[in-house]
């Protein structure tokens, strides 16, 4: 049995797929590759795999970490399973582990993300820096905050509830924004907050 750390970016019209979807269609991708991933037990078994913390529909995301549990891995299963995966979705590395019990889950791994939010209409980034960055200390959940070529770069911890769905519920109460439409959000990394570089720093 291989465990497989994996990073993968969701783009273009893929950041449309929902977060509950990925487990099939990585499952179905993995089988036509001629991947055989290890299955639970139980009444209804399915592959083996464990994901980040889930992103709400439309949000661009690259660099997903996720793990995944096969038969065996050979050199070129990675390229393999790219090519039957769907437009938008890609695996950019991967990681042989063994049985890699020594690995922490990803729960506990994922504890910070950096976010770039781009304003699509003529509101200034500098504005949504600032109301994100006062929403999201009230929550001690504030990393660190720029701007950076046009887009507010946030970093912080609390994924589940103080994620991309938050910050907007936060700008439109705050009449900056009307809707999600008016935004471009990605999530850029996923993983550990390094206080010394001040970055959030991906897990591997």
């Amino acid at each position: 049995m291989a465990r497989v750390r994996v990073h993968f970016s969701k783009t273009g019209l893929a950041c449309f797929t929902a977060h509950v979807d990925l487990p099939m269609m990585f499952s179905r991708a993995a089988r036509r590759a001629k991947l055989r991933p290890e299955m639970t037990q139980g009444f209804s078994p399915h592959a083996r795999l464990a994901l980040c913390p889930p992103l709400p529909v439309g949000v661009i995301a690259l660099s997903e970490p996720a793990d995944f549990w096969f038969d065996e891995w050979k050199d070129d299963s990675l390229a393999v399973w790219n090519e039957h995966l769907p437009n938008g979705i890609k695996i950019t590395d991967a990681k042989l582990e063994g049985s890699g019990e020594e690995w922490r889950s990803l729960n506990k791994l994922c504890a910070a993300a950096e976010y770039r939010i781009e304003p699509l209409q003529s509101t200034a980034p500098e504005i949504i820096a600032s109301s994100t960055e006062s929403a999201l200390a009230s929550r001690e959940a504030l990393l660190g905050v720029s701007v950076e070529e046009g887009c507010a770069v946030i970093s912080s911890n609390d994924l589940e509830r103080c994620g991309p769905s938050f910050m907007v519920k936060n700008l439109i109460a705050a009449e900056i924004i009307s809707g999600w439409s008016d935004l471009l959000i990605t999530r850029t990394t996923v993983g550990a907050w390094n206080d010394k570089e001040n970055k959030v720093i991906a897990i591997f």
